[in-house]
């Protein structure tokens, strides 16, 4: 069948005129004589133009040989109609030597990171368009029932994967597969805190995070991870001025910690790069949580910014769907906030927010009242808005943000505030 695809696609469109329908899901580029390709393209541009779709308004521009084996073609259908069957094969079979072309053309002799980046890229550009067809609500129904099912039956209250935060757990469903979570705040407001705080936390129960930092070092984010399993303040770890019996604790909780994530260290990381990280690193350790540190320092292809923003954004949401994990991207707010009298974020102050907004699935901002004030405790209330949350409602959890340990904690018995318009 695959030598006469080709053949059998185009009878069968043509003697099955209701097949016609499925013209806009082809491309003449898939197929490989020159003849299909032509007689593709003009049944595509009749069709969008409304023109009859036929032998004779074919026929013109053809040989009298290139009509007569048209016509035969359209006569030699023998089969119901089923095109929608045979495109997917169409499209492989034209992915699969332009996907070989590409490789052959690679430099072989370049360092291996930059070969996996532009292999990565090869294989992230080589994307079926062929359109699936729409499914019964009956079908896909059934398949959430029992995926709701299952978890009743674990004994769960949850969906997604448990965050370690009860909150957000009740809020979103726990971490999600396929979501795309940005979590942003001015300078200062402990985003990279509070990611660590949440992945850390993640970790306990088993989950498999990896971190990507664009900001700070490895060894920069092991100094914060020391406070988060000791009570031994960060500024003591950081300036090496530890205590004997400080420096045998900090190595004892080292030792018996059974927490496990993986941190990778990257200033330069473009969003082709992140996403070839995020699939090695899942294939050989699993994954779950990917957090990304922050997405305003990524790169991407385009020369325009907004564009670059965009293409970032729409890649983060592709890959946490392709690799069924959860992806946490930190961003940057603008100084709008500063300017008003309520100092609570919007939606509308993460910078370039247009793309980064529509396609996240939530939107968190972590919000520390006491920043904005003379005098800062070491210990202050704070709070973490869920601004937009495609699985329900919006609210303001109340959390404990501690300052010598760059450290967020959920309230032991939180209370949810009621949603609010943002």
């Amino acid at each position: 069948m695959n030598d006469n695809i080709e053949d059998y696609i185009l009878g069968q469109l043509l003697y099955y005129t209701h097949t016609q329908a499925l013209l806009p899901r082809i491309k003449p580029n898939w197929f490989e004589s020159p003849l299909h390709k032509h007689i593709i393209e003009k049944m595509i541009a009749k069709y969008f133009n409304n023109d009859p779709i036929d032998y004779l308004s074919l026929s013109k521009g053809l040989t009298r040989e290139q009509v007569q084996w048209m016509v035969r073609v359209g006569n030699d259908v023998y089969t119901t109609p089923n095109v929608s069957s045979y495109l997917p094969l169409l499209e492989q079979k034209y992915l699969r030597k332009q996907f070989i072309a590409e490789i052959e053309k690679l430099d072989f002799a370049v360092p291996l990171s930059k070969l996996i980046e532009q292999t990565q890229t090869i294989i992230d550009n080589t994307q079926f368009t062929t359109i699936h067809d729409p499914v019964s609500i009956h079908k896909v129904s059934a398949k959430a029932l029992d995926n709701i099912t299952d978890a009743i039956s674990r004994g769960e209250s949850i969906t997604g994967k448990p965050t370690g935060w009860k909150s957000l757990d009740r809020i979103l469903g726990g971490w999600n597969a396929g979501d795309l979570i940005v979590m942003a705040a001015r300078p200062g407001m402990g985003k990279t805190a509070l990611a660590l705080s949440l992945i850390y936390e993640f970790g306990k129960l088993g989950g498999k995070g990896l971190i990507i930092s664009l900001e700070m070092s490895a060894e920069q984010l092991a100094k914060r991870y020391f406070s988060l399993i000791t009570d031994i303040v960060n500024w003591k770890i950081r300036n090496a001025t530890l205590k004997e019996h400080e420096v045998i604790q900090l190595c004892e909780s080292v030792t018996k910690s059974n927490v496990e994530f993986f941190v990778d260290e990257e200033p330069n990381a473009s969003i082709q790069q992140i996403k070839s990280k995020a699939k090695i690193h899942k294939a050989k350790h699993g994954l779950d949580l990917l957090v990304i540190d922050y997405i305003q320092l990524m790169k991407g292809s385009k020369q325009n910014r907004e564009q670059e923003i965009a293409e970032i954004s729409r890649g983060l949401k592709l890959l946490a769907k392709e690799l069924n994990i959860t992806v946490i991207v930190l961003a940057q707010l603008s100084r709008k906030p500063e300017d008003r009298a309520d100092k609570r974020p919007m939606l509308s102050d993460i910078r370039e927010s247009g793309s980064i907004e529509q396609d996240a699935d939530v939107v968190m901002f972590p919000f520390r009242p006491a920043k904005y004030e003379a005098t800062q405790p070491e210990i202050e209330d704070a709070e973490l808005i869920i601004a937009k949350n495609r699985h329900g409602e919006c609210s303001i959890i109340p959390t404990t943000y501690i300052g010598n340990r760059t450290l967020y904690k959920e309230n032991i018995e939180p209370k949810i505030s009621s949603p609010f318009e943002f």
